[in-house]
C-alpha cells in the first residue's frame, strides 16, 4: 500500500500522486539539493503530513480542554473544519502569535495542541545574541555547521508538518525577526534555502505558534503573517480543570499516565494547595515532583 506525495501546481492547488513506503499517509518531498548530491539526513525522501483522519480530528474537538481559551479553541476547530472541508489528511493551523502574560501557558497549549493532533513538537529559543543561528546558522572555523532549527526538526522527526514553537522573538533585532518571517511566509517559505543541507526546504507545512507578550514588539513584516491569540488564566471552577490538563502533561511525559487512573483526583488536589501560583510551568514542576513520588 502506498500514500502520496503533494505537491503544490501553478495554480496554488494540490497534486496528489502515489510514493512507496508510506502507509495510508499523505507525504511531501521537502528538500531539493544544488547539485548531484541527494541532501543529509533522509530529507530526500518525502516526509508524512500527520494530524489527519476522522480520529484525531474528532479528537482535537472533544479532549482538547482549555474551555477558558475561547479563541485557542476558535482556531482550533476553524482549522480541523477547515482541513475537513477540503479534503485534506493531515492538520494544518495558521502561523499563531500566543501572547498573554508570564506563565499563563503558551508552550503548555502548544504542546497540548501536537500531542493531541499526533505531531512532534519542537522548541526553538532565538532569544540572547546567538538567537539568530537557530534560524540561520553559520560555520566558525572547522565547526560542524547544522542545518537551521525547524529543518532539524523535521529530519529528526520524520515529520513535514511539526508544531514549533519559538521562545524570545521579541529579543531578536528587526533583521533576525525579518529572517524569521521569511521562514514562515508561503511565498519564501517553499524554496527556503539551508546551505548546511545544501538544499532548498519547503517549510511550508510547519505549525508555527510563535510565543510573544506584547505583539508591538514585532517587526511588520513578521506581524502580519501571524494569528493573536490572547490566552489567559482560568478561573473559578475551570481551575481544576486546567491542573487536571497539566498533571496528565506531566504523566505523558513520564511515561506513567496509564498508571495514574483513580489517583488523578489526589493529584490535582495536591496542585491545588499551590496557593497563588500562577505559573504553568512551575505548576507542571510540581507535578512532576508529586507524580514522580507516587509512581517513581
Amino acid at each position: 500500500m502506498t500514500g502520496s506525495t503533494v505537491r503544490g501546481d501553478a495554480d496554488g492547488g494540490t497534486e496528489v500522486s502515489p510514493v512507496q513506503g508510506q502507509i495510508n499517509a499523505p507525504s511531501v518531498l521537502i528538500a531539493q539539493g544544488f547539485g548531484a548530491d541527494a541532501p543529509p539526513l533522509g530529507l530526500a525522501a518525502a516526509l508524512p503530513l500527520r494530524g489527519g483522519g476522522s480520529r484525531v480530528r474528532d479528537r482535537l474537538m472533544s479532549e482538547l480542554g482549555f474551555h477558558w481559551q475561547a479563541e485557542l479553541r476558535g482556531v482550533v476547530e476553524r482549522a480541523v473544519a477547515r482541513s475537513r472541508a477540503v479534503g485534506a489528511d493531515w492538520l494544518t493551523i495558521p502561523p499563531l502569535l500566543l501572547c498573554g502574560p508570564t506563565g499563563v501557558g503558551r508552550t503548555h497549549v502548544a504542546r497540548r495542541i501536537a500531542e493531541m493532533a499526533g505531531l512532534p513538537h519542537v522548541g526553538i529559543a532565538v532569544g540572547g545574541s546567538s538567537g539568530i543561528e537557530q534560524l540561520r546558522p553559520s560555520s566558525c572555523g572547522p565547526d560542524l555547521l547544522l542545518p537551521s532549527a525547524p529543518v532539524l526538526a523535521m529530519a529528526v522527526s520524520r515529520c513535514a508538518n511539526p508544531a514549533v514553537s519559538v521562545f524570545g522573538v521579541e529579543a531578536l533585532d528587526a533583521h533576525g525577526q525579518a529572517e524569521l518571517a521569511r521562514m514562515i511566509d508561503p511565498a519564501t517559505a517553499e524554496r527556503w534555502v539551508d546551505y548546511a543541507c545544501g538544499a532548498t526546504v519547503d517549510l511550508r507545512h510547519v505549525n508555527w505558534m510563535v510565543q510573544a507578550h506584547e505583539p508591538a514588539a514585532l517587526v511588520p513584516s513578521l506581524l502580519r503573517l501571524l494569528q493573536p491569540v490572547w490566552l489567559r488564566f482560568p478561573e473559578g471552577a475551570d481551575a481544576p480543570l486546567h491542573l487536571a490538563e497539566i498533571l496528565a502533561e506531566a504523566a505523558i511525559d513520564l511515561g506513567v499516565i496509564d498508571r495514574v487512573g483513580s489517583r488523578a483526583s489526589d493529584g490535582v488536589e495536591h496542585l491545588s494547595r499551590l496557593r497563588g501560583e500562577l505559573s504553568t510551568a512551575r505548576i507542571y514542576a510540581a507535578a512532576r515532583q508529586w507524580l514522580d513520588s507516587q509512581f517513581g
